[in-house]
Protein backbone atom coordinates (compact mmCIF):
# COMPACT_ATOMS: atom_id res chain seq x y z
CA UNK A 1 0.00 0.00 0.00
CA UNK A 2 1.36 3.43 -0.97
CA UNK A 3 2.29 5.63 1.94
CA UNK A 4 -0.10 8.55 2.36
CA UNK A 5 1.53 11.94 1.81
CA UNK A 6 1.49 14.51 4.60
CA UNK A 7 -0.26 17.63 3.21
CA UNK A 8 1.45 19.85 5.78
CA UNK A 9 4.94 18.77 4.70
CA UNK A 10 3.97 19.12 1.04
CA UNK A 11 2.74 22.64 1.77
CA UNK A 12 5.97 23.45 3.61
CA UNK A 13 7.99 22.48 0.55
CA UNK A 14 5.65 24.51 -1.63
CA UNK A 15 6.03 27.57 0.59
CA UNK A 16 9.79 27.05 0.59
CA UNK A 17 10.12 26.96 -3.19
CA UNK A 18 7.94 30.06 -3.56
CA UNK A 19 10.17 31.84 -1.05
CA UNK A 20 13.28 30.78 -2.98
CA UNK A 21 12.00 32.23 -6.27
CA UNK A 22 10.68 35.30 -4.48
CA UNK A 23 14.09 35.84 -2.90
CA UNK A 24 15.74 35.90 -6.33
CA UNK A 25 13.11 38.12 -7.95
CA UNK A 26 14.08 41.48 -6.52
CA UNK A 27 11.49 41.27 -3.75
CA UNK A 28 12.04 44.04 -1.15
CA UNK A 29 12.05 41.53 1.72
CA UNK A 30 14.75 39.29 0.26
CA UNK A 31 17.08 39.66 3.26
CA UNK A 32 14.22 38.44 5.50
CA UNK A 33 13.62 35.38 3.32
CA UNK A 34 17.32 34.56 3.18
CA UNK A 35 17.40 34.20 6.96
CA UNK A 36 15.72 30.79 6.79
CA UNK A 37 14.39 29.66 3.42
CA UNK A 38 17.24 27.33 2.40
CA UNK A 39 17.69 26.00 5.93
CA UNK A 40 14.05 24.94 5.66
CA UNK A 41 14.87 22.64 2.73
CA UNK A 42 17.83 21.04 4.47
CA UNK A 43 15.67 20.39 7.52
CA UNK A 44 12.86 18.94 5.41
CA UNK A 45 15.36 16.64 3.71
CA UNK A 46 16.52 15.44 7.12
CA UNK A 47 12.91 14.85 8.12
CA UNK A 48 12.49 12.44 5.18
CA UNK A 49 15.86 10.71 5.68
CA UNK A 50 15.63 6.93 5.59
CA UNK A 51 18.15 4.14 5.04
CA UNK A 52 15.43 1.67 4.14
CA UNK A 53 16.93 -0.56 1.48
CA UNK A 54 20.47 -0.05 2.72
CA UNK A 55 23.31 2.38 2.10
CA UNK A 56 23.98 1.33 -1.50
CA UNK A 57 20.34 1.85 -2.43
CA UNK A 58 20.39 5.25 -0.72
CA UNK A 59 23.51 6.38 -2.58
CA UNK A 60 22.13 5.21 -5.92
CA UNK A 61 18.92 7.12 -5.28
CA UNK A 62 20.80 10.31 -4.46
CA UNK A 63 22.96 9.91 -7.56
CA UNK A 64 19.82 9.79 -9.69
CA UNK A 65 17.80 12.47 -7.88
CA UNK A 66 20.54 14.99 -7.02
CA UNK A 67 23.91 14.38 -8.71
CA UNK A 68 22.52 13.60 -12.16
CA UNK A 69 20.22 16.67 -12.37
CA UNK A 70 23.11 18.90 -11.22
CA UNK A 71 25.49 17.55 -13.87
CA UNK A 72 22.89 17.34 -16.64
CA UNK A 73 21.47 20.83 -16.12
CA UNK A 74 24.86 22.54 -15.91
CA UNK A 75 26.03 20.62 -18.98
CA UNK A 76 22.94 21.65 -20.97
CA UNK A 77 23.44 25.28 -19.95
CA UNK A 78 27.08 24.99 -21.08
CA UNK A 79 26.11 23.40 -24.42
CA UNK A 80 23.61 26.24 -24.93
CA UNK A 81 26.16 28.90 -23.95
CA UNK A 82 26.83 30.12 -27.52
CA UNK A 83 23.12 30.08 -28.37
CA UNK A 84 22.41 32.10 -25.23
CA UNK A 85 25.07 34.60 -26.36
CA UNK A 86 23.31 35.06 -29.70
CA UNK A 87 19.99 35.53 -27.91
CA UNK A 88 21.52 37.96 -25.36
CA UNK A 89 20.49 35.70 -22.49
CA UNK A 90 24.22 35.82 -21.82
CA UNK A 91 26.44 38.56 -23.23
CA UNK A 92 29.99 39.35 -24.21
CA UNK A 93 29.23 43.09 -24.00
CA UNK A 94 31.65 44.62 -21.48
CA UNK A 95 28.99 47.08 -20.31
CA UNK A 96 27.20 44.28 -18.43
CA UNK A 97 29.99 44.38 -15.84
CA UNK A 98 28.78 47.85 -14.83
CA UNK A 99 25.72 46.18 -13.28
CA UNK A 100 26.65 44.77 -9.84
CA UNK A 101 26.97 41.00 -9.75
CA UNK A 102 27.35 40.61 -13.51
CA UNK A 103 30.27 39.65 -15.73
CA UNK A 104 31.09 39.07 -19.40
CA UNK A 105 30.51 35.59 -20.83
CA UNK A 106 32.87 34.14 -23.45
CA UNK A 107 31.93 31.62 -26.18
CA UNK A 108 32.74 27.96 -25.50
CA UNK A 109 34.27 25.26 -27.66
CA UNK A 110 33.59 21.52 -27.63
CA UNK A 111 36.75 21.12 -25.56
CA UNK A 112 35.39 23.67 -23.07
CA UNK A 113 32.10 21.79 -22.81
CA UNK A 114 33.83 18.46 -22.17
CA UNK A 115 36.23 19.97 -19.65
CA UNK A 116 33.54 21.80 -17.74
CA UNK A 117 31.30 18.74 -17.65
CA UNK A 118 34.11 16.90 -15.86
CA UNK A 119 34.16 19.74 -13.33
CA UNK A 120 30.38 19.56 -12.85
CA UNK A 121 30.74 15.82 -12.13
CA UNK A 122 32.86 16.60 -9.06
CA UNK A 123 30.88 19.70 -8.05
CA UNK A 124 33.67 22.05 -9.08
CA UNK A 125 31.85 25.27 -9.90
CA UNK A 126 28.66 25.77 -11.89
CA UNK A 127 26.94 27.91 -14.50
CA UNK A 128 25.35 31.31 -13.97
CA UNK A 129 21.87 30.17 -14.98
CA UNK A 130 22.28 27.12 -12.78
CA UNK A 131 23.41 29.20 -9.82
CA UNK A 132 20.60 28.01 -7.53
CA UNK A 133 21.86 24.45 -7.83
CA UNK A 134 24.47 25.05 -5.13
CA UNK A 135 21.73 23.71 -2.87
CA UNK A 136 21.50 20.44 -4.84
CA UNK A 137 25.26 20.03 -4.52
CA UNK A 138 25.26 20.70 -0.78
CA UNK A 139 22.27 18.43 -0.17
CA UNK A 140 23.96 15.58 -2.04
CA UNK A 141 27.17 15.97 -0.05
CA UNK A 142 25.34 16.23 3.27
CA UNK A 143 22.97 13.34 2.54
CA UNK A 144 25.75 10.95 1.57
CA UNK A 145 27.93 11.93 4.53
CA UNK A 146 25.02 11.64 6.96
CA UNK A 147 24.09 8.21 5.62
CA UNK A 148 27.67 6.90 5.79
CA UNK A 149 28.11 8.22 9.34
CA UNK A 150 24.76 6.72 10.32
CA UNK A 151 25.77 3.27 9.09
CA UNK A 152 29.16 3.47 10.82
CA UNK A 153 27.59 4.61 14.10
CA UNK A 154 24.99 1.84 13.99
CA UNK A 155 27.79 -0.70 13.63
CA UNK A 156 29.88 0.86 16.38
CA UNK A 157 26.90 1.12 18.71
CA UNK A 158 25.56 -2.32 17.73
CA UNK A 159 22.26 -0.88 16.56
CA UNK A 160 21.95 1.64 19.38
CA UNK A 161 20.53 5.15 19.09
CA UNK A 162 22.76 7.44 17.01
CA UNK A 163 20.99 10.69 17.88
CA UNK A 164 23.57 12.04 20.33
CA UNK A 165 26.75 11.19 18.38
CA UNK A 166 25.22 12.57 15.17
CA UNK A 167 24.35 15.72 17.11
CA UNK A 168 27.91 16.05 18.40
CA UNK A 169 29.28 15.61 14.88
CA UNK A 170 26.87 18.22 13.51
CA UNK A 171 28.16 20.67 16.13
CA UNK A 172 31.77 19.99 15.17
CA UNK A 173 30.97 20.43 11.48
CA UNK A 174 29.16 23.70 12.20
CA UNK A 175 32.32 24.95 13.90
CA UNK A 176 34.34 23.82 10.86
CA UNK A 177 31.87 25.53 8.52
CA UNK A 178 32.07 28.75 10.53
CA UNK A 179 35.87 28.62 10.40
CA UNK A 180 35.64 28.14 6.62
CA UNK A 181 33.36 31.17 6.56
CA UNK A 182 35.95 33.24 8.43
CA UNK A 183 38.86 32.35 6.13
CA UNK A 184 36.83 32.35 2.92
CA UNK A 185 37.44 28.67 2.09
CA UNK A 186 34.68 26.82 0.21
CA UNK A 187 36.37 24.41 -2.22
CA UNK A 188 33.79 22.11 -3.89
CA UNK A 189 31.18 23.73 -1.64
CA UNK A 190 32.46 21.77 1.37
CA UNK A 191 32.32 24.84 3.62
CA UNK A 192 28.58 25.13 2.92
CA UNK A 193 28.08 21.41 3.53
CA UNK A 194 29.85 21.64 6.89
CA UNK A 195 27.76 24.65 7.96
CA UNK A 196 24.47 23.03 6.94
CA UNK A 197 24.96 19.42 8.11
CA UNK A 198 23.31 20.27 11.44
CA UNK A 199 20.18 21.44 9.61
CA UNK A 200 19.77 18.00 8.04
CA UNK A 201 20.39 16.42 11.45
CA UNK A 202 17.84 18.71 13.08
CA UNK A 203 15.26 17.59 10.53
CA UNK A 204 15.69 14.00 11.72
CA UNK A 205 15.28 15.17 15.32
CA UNK A 206 12.15 17.17 14.51
CA UNK A 207 10.57 14.14 12.90
CA UNK A 208 11.12 12.14 16.10
CA UNK A 209 9.83 14.83 18.41
CA UNK A 210 7.00 16.37 16.37
CA UNK A 211 3.62 16.44 18.05
CA UNK A 212 0.73 15.43 15.83
CA UNK A 213 -1.84 17.48 17.73
CA UNK A 214 -1.15 21.10 18.64
CA UNK A 215 -3.96 23.52 19.34
CA UNK A 216 -4.41 26.01 16.47
CA UNK A 217 -4.15 28.91 18.90
CA UNK A 218 -0.77 27.72 20.19
CA UNK A 219 0.41 27.07 16.63
CA UNK A 220 -0.64 30.57 15.54
CA UNK A 221 1.06 32.15 18.58
CA UNK A 222 4.29 30.28 17.85
CA UNK A 223 4.16 31.36 14.19
CA UNK A 224 3.57 34.99 15.15
CA UNK A 225 6.45 34.90 17.64
CA UNK A 226 8.75 33.38 15.01
CA UNK A 227 7.74 36.07 12.51
CA UNK A 228 8.56 38.84 14.98
CA UNK A 229 11.84 37.17 15.99
CA UNK A 230 12.92 37.04 12.34
CA UNK A 231 12.10 40.73 11.98
CA UNK A 232 14.42 41.43 14.89
CA UNK A 233 17.14 39.15 13.54
CA UNK A 234 16.89 40.88 10.17
CA UNK A 235 18.18 44.02 11.85
CA UNK A 236 20.98 42.23 13.69
CA UNK A 237 22.59 40.18 10.95
CA UNK A 238 22.21 38.25 7.73
CA UNK A 239 22.40 34.79 6.16
CA UNK A 240 23.67 33.94 2.69
CA UNK A 241 24.17 30.19 2.56
CA UNK A 242 25.02 30.16 -1.15
CA UNK A 243 28.35 31.72 -0.18
CA UNK A 244 28.55 30.12 3.28
CA UNK A 245 27.91 33.51 4.81
CA UNK A 246 26.17 34.17 8.13
CA UNK A 247 26.67 36.45 11.10
CA UNK A 248 27.66 33.67 13.51
CA UNK A 249 26.61 30.07 14.29
CA UNK A 250 24.18 31.06 17.05
CA UNK A 251 22.50 33.54 14.72
CA UNK A 252 22.19 30.87 12.01
CA UNK A 253 20.71 28.36 14.46
CA UNK A 254 18.15 30.81 15.80
CA UNK A 255 17.10 32.13 12.39
CA UNK A 256 16.76 28.63 10.93
CA UNK A 257 14.60 27.38 13.79
CA UNK A 258 12.42 30.49 13.74
CA UNK A 259 11.93 29.99 10.00
CA UNK A 260 10.90 26.36 10.51
CA UNK A 261 8.33 27.34 13.13
CA UNK A 262 6.97 30.14 10.94
CA UNK A 263 6.60 28.01 7.80
CA UNK A 264 5.21 24.99 9.65
CA UNK A 265 2.66 27.19 11.38
CA UNK A 266 1.59 28.61 8.03
CA UNK A 267 1.49 25.16 6.40
CA UNK A 268 -0.74 23.81 9.18
CA UNK A 269 -3.39 26.30 8.06
CA UNK A 270 -3.61 24.78 4.57
CA UNK A 271 -5.33 21.35 5.03
CA UNK A 272 -8.77 22.96 5.54
CA UNK A 273 -8.14 24.93 2.31
CA UNK A 274 -7.95 22.14 -0.31
CA UNK A 275 -7.18 24.38 -3.29
CA UNK A 276 -4.38 26.21 -1.52
CA UNK A 277 -3.02 22.94 -0.18
CA UNK A 278 -3.17 21.37 -3.66
CA UNK A 279 -1.30 24.26 -5.28
CA UNK A 280 1.41 24.33 -2.62
CA UNK A 281 1.70 20.55 -2.74
CA UNK A 282 2.11 20.63 -6.52
CA UNK A 283 4.80 23.28 -6.23
CA UNK A 284 6.53 21.32 -3.49
CA UNK A 285 6.70 18.23 -5.69
CA UNK A 286 8.23 20.24 -8.55
CA UNK A 287 11.14 21.80 -6.67
CA UNK A 288 13.83 20.39 -8.96
CA UNK A 289 12.61 21.93 -12.26
CA UNK A 290 11.92 25.21 -10.48
CA UNK A 291 15.40 25.31 -8.94
CA UNK A 292 16.99 24.54 -12.32
CA UNK A 293 14.87 26.73 -14.61
CA UNK A 294 13.66 29.78 -12.68
CA UNK A 295 16.67 31.99 -13.51
CA UNK A 296 16.21 31.24 -17.22
CA UNK A 297 12.47 31.88 -16.86
CA UNK A 298 13.18 35.34 -15.45
CA UNK A 299 14.57 36.28 -18.87
CA UNK A 300 11.08 36.34 -20.38
CA UNK A 301 10.02 39.11 -18.01
CA UNK A 302 13.22 41.08 -18.64
CA UNK A 303 12.78 40.67 -22.43
CA UNK A 304 9.18 41.92 -22.32
CA UNK A 305 10.25 44.80 -20.09
CA UNK A 306 13.03 45.80 -22.48
CA UNK A 307 10.60 45.71 -25.40
CA UNK A 308 8.23 47.98 -23.50
CA UNK A 309 10.91 50.43 -22.35
CA UNK A 310 13.21 50.37 -25.36
CA UNK A 311 16.22 49.11 -23.39
CA UNK A 312 19.32 47.79 -25.12
CA UNK A 313 19.38 44.09 -25.92
CA UNK A 314 22.52 43.26 -23.90
CA UNK A 315 20.59 44.12 -20.73
CA UNK A 316 18.66 40.89 -21.12
CA UNK A 317 21.75 39.19 -19.69
CA UNK A 318 21.47 41.11 -16.39
CA UNK A 319 21.44 38.51 -13.62
CA UNK A 320 19.29 37.48 -11.93
CA UNK A 321 16.83 40.26 -12.84
CA UNK A 322 17.16 43.65 -14.48
CA UNK A 323 14.00 45.51 -13.51
CA UNK A 324 13.53 46.29 -9.83
CA UNK A 325 11.12 48.38 -7.80
CA UNK A 326 7.36 48.46 -8.10
CA UNK A 327 5.82 45.06 -8.72
CA UNK A 328 8.43 43.71 -11.10
CA UNK A 329 9.24 41.09 -8.46
CA UNK A 330 5.69 39.78 -8.80
CA UNK A 331 6.08 39.26 -12.56
CA UNK A 332 9.47 37.60 -12.09
CA UNK A 333 8.09 35.29 -9.38
CA UNK A 334 5.11 34.29 -11.52
CA UNK A 335 7.38 33.46 -14.46
CA UNK A 336 9.91 31.69 -12.22
CA UNK A 337 7.19 29.34 -11.00
CA UNK A 338 4.88 28.94 -13.99
CA UNK A 339 7.39 28.37 -16.79
CA UNK A 340 9.36 25.58 -15.03
CA UNK A 341 6.07 23.89 -14.16
CA UNK A 342 4.99 24.07 -17.81
CA UNK A 343 8.35 22.71 -18.97
CA UNK A 344 8.12 19.90 -16.41
CA UNK A 345 4.61 18.99 -17.59
CA UNK A 346 5.79 18.80 -21.21
CA UNK A 347 8.81 16.71 -20.18
CA UNK A 348 6.64 14.25 -18.27
CA UNK A 349 4.20 13.97 -21.15
CA UNK A 350 6.99 13.19 -23.62
CA UNK A 351 8.62 10.78 -21.16
CA UNK A 352 5.37 8.90 -20.61
CA UNK A 353 4.73 8.72 -24.37
CA UNK A 354 8.22 7.31 -24.99
CA UNK A 355 7.92 4.76 -22.19
CA UNK A 356 4.49 3.71 -23.46
CA UNK A 357 6.12 2.57 -26.68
Amino acid sequence: MAKQRDPVLDSMRGIGIVLMVLGHSGFPGTDYIYLFHMALFFMLSGWFFSLRGGLVHFVRRKLVTLWLPFVAANTVFTVCNNLFLRLNILTADARIAEIPGNSVTAPVSIKDILGRTVHWCVFDGGTQLGGAMWFIQALFQISILYAVIEVLLQKLLHGGDTLIPQGLLSGVLLWVGWHCNQIGWNVWGLGIAASCYWMFYLGTVLRRTARSEVRPLYRAAAGAAAFVLLLVLRRLGSVGLAGNGYTNPAFLLLASMAGWVLVRSAACLTPPLPRVSAVLGYLGRATMPIVILHFLSFKLVTWLGLLATGGESYLLAAFPVYFTGGVWWLAYTAAGLALPLAADAVYKKIKNAVLAH
